[in-house]
């Protein structure tokens, strides 16, 4: 498996998401953070609507997980309101 920053010097998809989240921070339009919730936010909105369609059982320790990061997101989102 590749590290990130072997992805990046070589997979240029990669890089260029890597890149506009970099300029992102750069152009103060959103904090080190604000970048890192949203790619977990990503990820959380695509098993929301992929993954659990077809996965037809998810380890009890996995659920879970998934349980907390959205709590996490859904508290974050109360606080700023």
């Amino acid at each position: 498996m590749k590290t990130p920053r072997a992805k990046y010097e070589h997979d240029p998809k990669y890089h260029a998401l890597v890149d506009t989240f970099v300029n992102a921070i750069i152009t103060t339009e959103f904090t080190p953070s604000e970048i890192r919730e949203a790619s977990i936010l990503a990820c959380i909105i695509y098993e929301e609507q992929y993954v659990r369609r077809y996965v037809k059982y998810i380890p009890e320790d996995v659920d879970k997980s998934f349980k907390v990061l959205e709590e996490w997101i859904n508290k974050n989102n109360n606080m700023r309101e």
